[in-house]
């Protein structure tokens, strides 16, 4: 009866089975949408306001939210910080104790003495110089290593989803300003066509005009056919599929974010990454689990002692027994699983010293980067100022009546170019300071910092 309460003392689990069902998968990722319930409640439980809904317009900040609800990177590196927090519980795991009995029948026996022996013993492995500990602080430190790898995951998302979101914002403005080129265009071919009619202008200039609105209208339809796909980008990054984002409405404000002089001085930089960066932290926990690893190799060196206290009763005569064992250590000292985990120790040394130079080196070239690319911004909108002066004048001068029409339009024409000059040095910058967020992965332009998304979203 004793033995039969220490054995049920502790409650087994049973097997579940899980199959993964493809089809419905597939189909409950077809049916994710922007307006689900499901994702209001996860954006309230960020802190998103309430009064904000429905939401007009999904920019970075909107998408981002939706990113970490949707995106299956993120359930990867949560069930990466569950297997390791598994882990934890197995390291602390004391070594059950054993049990064994026996039952024995004399055919010979004096009268009167019962005929049976039976007996029970016990193995009760008792650990020795801070093992357990050992293990334990290992996998407490790659627990953690994998809980910082999940905001590592976190930005990378938001990453993708950033840089694929100003693509689409960089396509858009693109698309306006060629339906305005393509307008005056055509207006300057009516007017050639008019001018040619009279006798006023050549065929060649009429040609050549034609040729140049032709050419626009294809690049409109190549920059729309383009945005399709840049569309389908932010989807994917979102974790949604193309046809959710039917109807989403965007501004284009990724390309006019701005940081403030100050956040751009090479100290702050180079400080906010090294004590930002989330890959310094993790490989700052890998390290300590490999110096936990080589505690537990150098405990090794010390066997266990097994205890076996017995009981037997042999023929009416009761007898109690106290077994002591252990291993000796004769033939090594655990030697080959010391050297490896202090070279193991080394690796993660030089590993993380590597890592932190290669930041160093990002972070500065990033900034180099990004304030050269702020410095051709800033020269494409004095072109611009200076074009816009230009025009201003001429429209000026065409009310007047000292200028045609047809100049005015070639005017306005060299303006709209100077804005895609401006457009296209924007367009520069903002991934230029892209690339700099990700060397220091912080936002740099004042954003709200991620949330935290350790745990799973819950609706």
């Amino acid at each position: 009866m004793a033995l039969t309460s220490l054995l049920g003392a502790c409650a087994t689990q049973t097997y579940e089975a899980k199959p993964i069902a493809p089809a419905q998968l597939a189909d409950s990722f077809s049916q994710r949408t922007l307006d689900s319930t499901e994702l209001h409640n996860y954006m309230l439980a960020q802190g998103y306001p309430e009064n904000a809904f429905p939401i007009k317009q999904w920019n970075l900040q909107e998408l981002t939210l939706a990113a970490f609800l949707y995106n299956p990177q993120l359930d990867v590196a949560r069930a990466q910080w569950h297997a390791a927090q598994a882990a934890e519980i197995t390291a602390g795991q004391k070594p059950n104790p054993g049990v064994s009995g026996g039952l024995t029948h004399h055919s010979q026996t004096d009268g009167g003495i019962s005929p049976w022996t039976y007996g029970i013993s016990f193995a009760v492995t008792i650990e020795t110089s801070g093992k357990r500990q050992a293990r334990m602080d290992q996998a407490a430190s790659l627990s953690e290593a994998t809980r910082i790898d999940i905001g590592q995951s976190a930005w990378q998302v938001r990453s993708q989803l950033r840089d694929s979101l100003l693509e689409y914002q960089a396509a858009l403005r693109q698309v306006g300003l060629l339906q305005r080129e393509v307008a005056l265009h055509e207006e300057i071919v009516q007017m050639l066509e008019k001018r040619v009619q009279a006798g006023l202008a050549s065929s060649i200039d009429l040609n050549n005009a034609r040729l140049q609105w032709q050419k626009a209208r294809h690049a409109v339809e190549a920059e729309k056919d383009r945005m399709a796909g840049l569309r389908t980008a932010v989807a994917i990054a979102v974790g949604l599929p193309a046809s959710a984002l039917d109807g989403m409405q965007c501004d284009t404000a990724l390309l006019d974010r701005a940081v403030a002089t100050e956040n751009l001085s090479a100290d702050n930089i180079r400080r906010t990454g090294l004590l930002n960066r989330l890959d310094i932290r993790s490989a700052l926990a890998r390290y300590a689990a490999a110096e936990a690893n080589l505690r537990l190799e150098i405990a090794r060196q010390h066997q266990d002692i097994t205890l076996g206290p017995g009981y037997l009763w042999d023929q009416g005569d009761v007898q109690w027994s106290l077994g002591l064992s252990t291993l000796l250590n004769l033939m090594n000292k655990n030697e080959g699983p010391i050297a490896e985990a202090r070279a193991a120790r080394e690796l993660q040394a030089s590993q993380f010293n590597a890592l932190q130079t290669h930041i160093i080196g990002e972070l500065e070239q990033s900034l180099i980067n990004h304030l050269a690319a702020m410095e051709r911004t800033a020269k494409a909108q004095q072109l611009l100022a200076a074009q816009q002066q230009r025009t201003a004048q001429t429209e000026r001068q065409f009310e007047a009546g000292h200028v045609d029409r047809l100049e005015l339009a070639q005017t306005r024409l060299e303006t709209l170019s100077a804005e895609q000059g401006l457009l296209d040095a924007q367009t520069h910058a903002q991934r230029a300071l892209n690339t700099l967020e990700d060397a220091v992965q912080r936002p740099l332009d004042g954003s709200a910092p991620l949330p935290e998304i350790a745990q799973e979203a819950t609706p």
